[in-house]
């Protein structure tokens, strides 16, 4: 039986089941909080669900995947080490944003700087950073589709961009329940893979011997080229630099510190200590989760050192999993792609709209609306953002992972320091957290620009010089101010 109808069987079963699930919450939603942080009243598993598969995006999955099977270990440290390193930071951060009543980051800065245009157009700037990102998702769940179906790339994203706005229409409720689904597939399409892989490898000795005698091209015709015995080094044999991954840290792992989607779940939690516990949950989940990512970029390349008829890094995944797999299993796994992509999708939509509702809109609205108006409203939003990052998605960028980067840095660069340093700094002044929002922005797009002329494949991160300048701005405009005032 044709690989294709193996896959249009899982996908069938895959759209009934997010159907059943999405809909599921949408009676949940009575008033614009339950609709955006479940009225602050839900409970552990729930947020771990919605924690976790809102994490683990098509950038986990097939990013990170085609990038380990390409350049090797080294991308543990670009991405994965900073990612768990910004969870953490969050364990912080938790206690004192709760403790604010803000029911969104601009909401902070708008209670703790006492400015409502510092509220609006940081709302505004989560709504484009979310649109931008939102590409990411639809473009991995379009590479799968396209690949398993057969019909063009175009049609495939218009399939994901109805699922993500269906399971995005009910609301944080609606979408914790979809995403408790997502997450146990995701679980079982790496568990399997994992597994499968092993087998095929046979003893540790046996793998270690093999990925140290990699060498060449990973993709044929790609532009990157496997030393011998690099593989499984932390710099890849020299063709990663330390700098790189030092600086991937400030727009990964710092950009996850202050990402919206992630304080959103610590908001609607019914109380601190369940906030707490769902990071600390998620992210031994997540570690478990990435153990296997590793091990499938990995152990793919020592069973099959070269592809070919791969059009970028992304791809990589699903041509392994028809490569290396039966039809019932790869069909798991390109399913699990697809949860992926709108887990994360429809929570970045559902803050995009929160941003617009909360942050904008309630700013410039001369009367009071009802929360029937808001949350119609609300589902607008969704399909307007939603369709600009389809319409973002027909000519998407080359790398799912390094993009994504790039988007994180803008948090990293913009909201880090004055979230952090307006919670843990009382010193720090609304100018100071203004000016660093505008000079580490203005930082990243410079640096970002000079990288452009850059020829290596490895580039320091403009989201490094970006956080550095926005901490240097808001220190010394801070203590300025401190100085002049006494």
């Amino acid at each position: 039986m044709p690989k294709s109808y193996f896959f249009l069987g899982f996908f069938f079963f895959y759209s009934i089941s997010l159907l059943y699930f999405g809909k599921a919450g949408y009676s949940d939603s009575e008033t614009i909080d339950d609709f955006f942080i479940g009225g602050r009243k839900m409970s552990l598993f729930p947020l771990i669900s919605t924690f976790v598969a809102t994490w683990f995006s098509a950038a986990s999955m097939q990013g990170l995947a085609g990038s380990i099977y390409v350049y090797g270990f080294t991308f543990v440290f670009y991405s994965i080490i900073p990612w768990f390193i910004g969870g953490g930071l969050l364990i912080y951060l938790t206690p004192r944003l709760r403790e604010s009543g803000a029911r969104s980051i601009p909401e902070y800065f708008r209670l703790r700087y006492k400015s409502k245009n510092m509220q609006f157009f940081v709302g505004l700037l989560i709504i484009f950073n979310f649109i931008l990102y939102i590409v990411i998702q639809i473009r991995g769940f379009g590479i799968v589709i396209s690949e398993f179906l057969e019909i063009p790339y175009v049609f495939a994203i218009v399939i994901v961009y109805i699922f993500i706005l269906y399971t995005s229409f009910g609301g944080l409720f609606a979408l914790a329940k979809s995403d408790g689904f997502n997450f146990i597939v995701i679980c079982i399409g790496v568990l399997l893979g994992t597994v499968l892989i092993l087998a095929k490898l046979g003893n540790l000795t046996d793998f270690i011997e093999g990925a140290n005698a990699i060498e060449g091209h990973a993709i044929e015709g790609y532009h990157y080229y496997t030393p011998k015995g690099s593989l499984l080094q932390p710099l890849a044999g020299g063709t990663m630099t330390l700098v790189s991954l030092f600086s991937a840290f400030f727009g990964w792992g710092l950009g996850l510190a202050a990402n919206p989607q992630y304080t959103v779940r610590i908001i609607a939690a019914k109380d601190t200590a369940t906030a707490v516990r769902m990071i600390k949950r998620s992210l031994g989940i997540l570690a478990i989760t990435y153990v296997g990512i590793i091990t499938i970029g990995l152990g793919a390349r020592v069973i099959l050192p070269s592809i070919h008829s791969v059009e970028s890094v992304d791809s990589v995944l699903t041509v392994l999993a028809n490569e290396l797999f039966t039809s019932p299993v790869s069909g798991v796994i390109m399913i699990a792609i697809m949860a992926s992509a709108i887990s994360t999708a429809n929570s970045q939509l559902l803050v995009a709209a929160s941003s617009f509702i909360y942050d904008v809109f309630s700013l410039v609205s001369v009367k009071k609306r009802s929360d029937e108006t808001l949350l119609t409203l609300s589902r607008f939003v969704v399909f307007a953002a939603g369709s600009l990052s389809l319409a973002l998605s027909i000519s998407p960028p080359e790398s799912l992972l390094i993009y994504g980067g790039y988007i994180w840095g803008v948090f990293s660069v913009t909201l880090l320091i004055p979230l952090y340093g307006g919670i843990f700094w009382p010193a720090g002044t609304t100018k100071g957290a203004i000016y660093s929002m505008i000079a580490g922005l203005s930082t990243m797009i410079l640096f970002y620009l000079a990288g452009m002329a850059s020829d290596g494949i490895f580039k320091v991160h403009p989201a490094m010089p970006g956080v550095v300048a926005a901490a240097l701005v808001f220190y010394m405009t801070s203590r300025w101010e401190g100085k002049r005032a006494s």
